[in-house]
């Protein structure tokens, strides 16, 4: 089942790589400093100046849309926080090619043999932001939840899978421009998919057909919440909680 995941990821991953982007699309900023009339924001390689009726952090990332108003002020909208533990995923010493990942996801061992590469990796820690993340996996998989970092295309992706009942399994993912998705498998039964934004949900509705043995699913339901959250976020103040 977590191979399937892996398939839905897959095929997300492919859509945030799409060229084409609309005022629908949600897209990744970062808030400079507020101005007289609104928020100097970083908008890729570019700064702009936005209004918002959120009051934003200095410094914070988040997902938005963004249109032009009628008097040609651009405006920023659905504003949702990019969660903390996605900042330090691009300097964690454990990632997985995600074609390895599905071969090393065979092995019955798995999640031993991964708890045993985090407490090395721990060790060897050689920056705090690489030593916060690993031990924070560390942390979540003593929850049963297994933390991964995912490259693909030269991409990080964060995955998270809730070790459950054999035939539920619940996951999480964090792409760096569509937001967070959760999902749930009750084996072939059902397939729910939560999504943040409503251009992400109706691209994966035109897409599910790409899911390997979709067919075989009694249902399938994409949904739009903007209020869903990860299985497990980062901790500062917590990493002593571990069992090694």
């Amino acid at each position: 089942m977590i191979n399937k995941i892996l398939n839905i990821t897959q095929i997300i991953r492919n859509l945030e790589n799409q060229k084409h982007y609309n005022n629908a699309i949600p897209l990744l900023l970062q808030i400079i400093d507020k101005t007289k009339d609104g928020y100097k924001i970083r908008l890729g390689n570019n700064v702009i100046e936005a209004q918002s009726a959120n009051q934003l952090q200095i410094g914070g990332k988040y997902w938005a849309i963004i249109n032009e108003n009628k008097n040609g002020e651009i405006v920023i909208s659905n504003l949702i926080n990019r969660p903390k533990i996605f900042e330090a995923i691009k300097d964690s010493s454990l990632k997985f090619d995600i074609n390895e990942l599905k071969e090393a996801l065979k092995d019955t061992k798995f999640i031993q043999k991964f708890s045993e590469n985090l407490e090395q990796k721990i060790i060897n820690s050689s920056s705090k932001d690489d030593f916060l993340f690993l031990t924070n996996s560390l942390i979540a998989l003593n929850r049963k939840i297994i933390n991964l970092v995912v490259k693909d295309n030269k991409k990080d992706m964060l995955l998270q899978i809730k070790i459950g009942k054999k035939e539920e399994i619940e996951f999480s993912a964090i792409f760096n421009n569509l937001g967070i998705i959760n999902g749930n498998i009750y084996s072939y039964e059902a397939l729910i998919i939560k999504v943040q934004f409503q251009y992400v949900k109706k691209i994966l509705e035109s897409n599910i057909n790409k899911l390997e043995d979709y067919k075989k699913f009694n249902e399938i339901k994409i949904l739009k919440n903007e209020n869903i959250d990860l299985l497990f976020n980062i901790h500062d103040d917590n990493i002593l909680d571990l069992e090694i």
